[in-house]
């Protein structure tokens, strides 16, 4: 689902709150005893499983240590005392696995209901964040490569923008000149080419196209080499 966190220290996190406020929400929602029960003692045991490995990830070092002094040595140290391993919480009732699995379901039926808003998904932590499109945070992503006849096809990543304007040095002296301005990811250039036996290096650059406009940065500029036929 795309609204759960994918990051585990997040995801305890997610099912933390989402523990805390749906008792709120129990008659509107129609939320049964045994899910205001189930939703905390998940929340409550993933959080001290993950305590756990992060208590043993940051013992496993001075393990490693001890070891490679032990084995080998090093300079002048000396062992003076074993690694003291980690004294982990009390651990609290253990639950089935896959609690993602019913963190989704149960998320899954409030949104269901009749009663639901987004809103009250906001505050149960399980509406999916979007992000918010700024056109000039772009930057035009292009490629090229030969095709039909020999010719340069290049390819841009359009995503929500509108087209963009390709520039094109032919070598010529003349420097980047406006080839096209495509609203399509894909653009053959049908420029002639050179006369047979006859190669070139084309360079292009390209820039997207938002409400008719320039917007963001500049892609990379790429070259080929093309040769008549």
């Amino acid at each position: 689902m795309s609204y759960v966190k994918t990051a585990d220290a997040d995801f305890a996190a997610q099912l933390e709150l989402y523990a805390k406020v749906l008792p709120k929400y129990q008659k509107l929602l129609s939320v049964s005893d045994a899910d205001i029960k189930g939703a905390a003692d998940d929340a409550l045991y993933f959080r001290w499983a993950l305590n756990v490995q992060v208590q043993v990830q940051a013992f496993s070092p001075s393990v490693t240590g001890f070891k490679d002094l032990l084995r080998r040595g090093s300079n002048n140290e000396v062992l003076t005392a074993q690694p003291v391993s980690p004294v982990f919480d009390l651990a609290p009732d253990m639950v089935a696995a896959n609690v993602e699995m019913r963190y989704t379901k149960s998320a899954d039926a409030r949104k269901a209901d009749l009663n639901y808003t987004t809103d009250i998904g906001k505050e149960l932590g399980i509406v999916a964040a979007t992000s918010v499109f700024v056109p000039n945070d772009g930057v035009c992503v292009l490629t090229v490569k030969l095709s039909f006849g020999g010719h340069p096809l290049l390819h841009y990543v359009k995503g929500k923008y509108e087209g963009a304007q390709i520039w094109k040095d032919s070598g010529d002296g003349k420097g980047f000149v406006l080839l096209a301005t495509s609203i399509h990811p894909d653009y053959l250039d049908l420029t002639p080419l050179p006369a047979a036996g006859i190669s070139a290096t084309w360079k292009y650059k390209a820039i997207l196209l938002y409400k008719d406009t320039q917007v963001g940065k500049w892609s990379a500029v790429i070259e080929i080499t093309v040769a008549g036929v």
